[in-house]
Parts: C-alpha cells; sequence; structure tokens
C-alpha cells in the first residue's frame, strides 16, 4: 500500500510505502515554530520507503540543527520532509500533507513537557518529555 501526499500549491508530490514506523504528535518548540502550529503530527519510513514523484527541484532545505534539515516546497513554503542525522535511514513526514488515509491511528506525544498551554489534549495517548519510552 502506498499513501500519497503533497504541499500545498502541489508542485511537490510524493507516496509513502507502508508500512509506517509510527504516528506522532511532536510538541518540542522546533516544531511548533517551523510549522506555526501547537504541534506536528509525524510519520516515517525507511528511506527507500519514500519516494518524490513530482517537484523536487521545488524544494528548499533549512539546516533547522546541527543535525536535522528540513525540506520544504519553495513555492508555498510546506513543509514536507525531515532528516536527521540522529537517525540515519528515515524519512520523517508531516501527516498533514498525506491526501491519503495513515495506516496506523495516533500512538503518543513526545516532547509533551514543551507542550503550550492555550492547547489542551483531551486524548489517552501517552505522553513523554521526549522522543518515546526510552527517555
Amino acid at each position: 500500500m502506498a499513501i500519497r501526499g503533497s504541499c500545498l500549491c502541489g508542485a511537490v508530490t510524493f507516496k509513502l510505502h507502508t508500512p509506517t514506523k509510527f504516528f506522532s504528535h511532536c510538541h518540542c518548540e522546533t516544531c511548533r515554530r517551523a510549522h506555526g502550529a501547537a504541534f506536528v503530527s509525524w510519520t516515517g519510513v525507511p528511506d527507500d520507503c519514500f519516494e518524490w514523484l513530482t517537484g523536487a527541484e521545488q524544494l528548499t532545505g533549512y539546516r533547522s540543527s546541527e543535525h536535522a534539515t528540513r525540506s520544504f516546497c519553495s513555492r508555498c513554503g510546506t513543509h514536507v520532509r525531515y532528516v536527521s542525522t540522529d537517525w540515519p535511514g528515515t524519512v520523517y513526514v508531516p501527516v498533514a500533507t498525506l491526501s491519503d488515509p495513515m495506516d496506523r491511528d495516533p500512538e503518543d506525544h513526545i516532547h509533551a513537557g514543551e507542550a503550550v498551554s492555550w492547547c489542551s489534549l483531551n486524548d489517552e495517548l501517552p505522553r513523554y518529555l521526549g522522543f518515546g519510552e526510552d527517555d
């Protein structure tokens, strides 16, 4: 199964070959600022399960930390990919850019200690201070 996604203007399109590795809501300050949102929902796949369909030449990369690069459409600004040397071999994609349904339900909240005070989390998902159970 494949899950298709795109940027807002449609210039950049891609697909993920399932299964995805996870579905998490990230509350870290970097993700919030990069996306202008209270939190960002992410999924990830191995490098060889991510495929650009159109518009790869439209991408601009931004090095948001020593280890991470965020790629966004240079036409509309939509963030479509995140890669990090901390987790080689994995491509992270904002779930909100996906056109097709995910292959799993949301699993947790990560960096929950950085969550904004004005957004209530009214679900029963596990909350982690960092990236997950190994914190």
